[in-house]
């Protein structure tokens, strides 16, 4: 059986992209061809030579003046634009000049990184995506099909996302980013003979969706955005790097979780929680489908609820674990668990239980013991404008605890507070 990875373009989240080879090579999945386009055709150069130190060197060193002259950050805030207003003027002098960004110490550095040499007598077949201009072609190339010494133009013609870059000319010829064309070549990996792919997309949308249900193609793409496609910060590339590592040991197995990483875990000692919170969860929603509460819910208050427990599942068919799995990282998120760690789920739980503030520190649990029950959820919206979202959980959970929250609360805290309130009741399924 001959399988490929094919590797997506975007820039410098192309880090992504070694630590999902970190996690194959870890795996032992062995592959017999690499196709990629833009980034992704740089680093499956490296992929097909087999080089993970010199890939991991070029993520671990590379800086904006490796890309071009006078370049400057693109960062998804504009206070990190601001923050290089000195380095604008020069940039967009030059910009204007080479029709694009001056990219020679890009084309440096491809030269100095890339072996053409250890690509070609690797057995591994390697493939690029670029697209040719003005037609806006598609033009898919073998190694084989490269002219001895052509690798280098071949992989700037596959990178040359116009008009941030400049077009590259081979021969008479012109041409532009592949991504104009096929920014994850799993097509391409298949026509080359694949009979399996595994396929690394650097968008949390995918960019073929379709090949997410194939059975030969195995997916994998960021939880979280990688951020933009110029951003260099070291520490980013090596955090998005990491991503890529978990996100594909939890694809194969061997990592669970899906917003947190976990080590697999058994689940059997959890067995009497998640079955108290996948009660709590059909109560609130037995609660909220009550016609009394029609002046009160709203259409769409109960798929918010289950939105936020089906973050980051794919769309997948969840069962009463996921549930609990999801209660455990909406929790997290809001006591601040590092989302970059890999978690043992005991301990996991034990720094969420720890973290959450003592019943002394949550005077408005009183909110609770009013006679007033409409009233509660006006109050419910006027502590949600000045109380952070910790403290409001803390609240319901201790609340819970104290037996305070009836029906009426509850629909009120479903339909202003989800998070907080699916946080409180794993607090208090636990």
């Amino acid at each position: 059986m001959k399988r490929a990875v094919a590797l997506s373009g975007g820039g410098t989240k192309g880090s992504y992209e070694v630590g999902v080879w970190r996690a194959l090579k870890e795996q032992g999945i062995d592959y017999q061809i690499v196709t990629g386009t833009s980034i992704g055709s740089i680093n499956g150069v490296f992929m097909a030579s087999g080089e993970y130190e010199r890939a991991f060197e070029l993520w671990d060193t590379i800086k904006m003046e490796n890309m071009m002259e006078d370049g400057i950050n693109l960062t998804e805030t504009i206070e990190g634009m601001l923050e290089q207003k000195d380095a604008i003027r020069p940039f967009l002098k030059k910009y204007v000049k080479n029709k694009g960004a001056d990219i020679s110490p890009f084309n440096e550095f491809i030269e100095k990184m890339v072996d053409e040499e250890a690509l070609r007598n690797s057995e591994i077949d390697f493939g690029l995506v670029t697209t040719q201009f003005p037609s806006l072609k598609g033009i898919e190339m073998r190694k084989a099909d490269m002219g001895k010494g052509m690798l280098k133009d071949y992989l700037l013609a596959s990178s040359a996302i116009f008009p941030l870059f400049p077009m590259h000319k081979i021969g008479e010829d012109t041409y532009v980013d592949g991504c104009y064309y096929d920014n994850l070549p799993i097509d391409f990996a298949i026509k080359m003979g694949a009979e399996e792919v595994i396929a690394v997309d650097l968008r949390t949308n995918p960019a073929h969706p379709n090949y997410k249900k194939r059975p030969y193609v195995t997916y994998i793409k960021p939880t979280r955005s990688l951020g933009t496609m110029m951003n260099f910060d070291h520490e980013l590339l090596m955090d998005n790097m990491q991503m890529g590592y978990q996100d594909a040991k939890k694809v194969f197995g061997t990592y669970s979780g899906f917003l947190y990483t976990f080590i697999n875990t058994d689940f059997s000692e959890w067995k009497e929680n998640i079955w108290e919170f996948t009660k709590q969860i059909a109560k609130a929603e037995a609660t909220l489908s009550e016609s009394r509460f029609g002046k009160i819910v709203k259409p769409g208050d109960v798929s918010r609820v289950f939105a936020e427990l089906e973050a980051y599942t794919d769309e997948r068919k969840l069962d009463r674990v996921d549930y609990f799995v999801r209660g455990a990282e909406i929790a997290a998120e809001i006591f601040g668990l590092d989302v970059r760690e890999t978690y043992e789920f005991s301990a996991f739980i034990e720094k969420i239980k720890k973290a959450v503030p003592s019943r002394e520190n949550c005077a408005d649990v009183e909110i609770f013991c009013g006679k007033n029950k409409r009233g509660i959820i006006q109050k419910i919206a006027e502590w949600k404008l000045k109380s952070e979202s910790t403290y409001i959980t803390a609240c319901i959970y201790h609340a819970f605890v104290e037996k305070q929250i009836d029906d009426m609360e509850e629909v009120g805290l479903l339909t202003l507070l989800p998070r907080e309130l699916l946080a409180a009741a794993f607090l208090y399924a636990l």
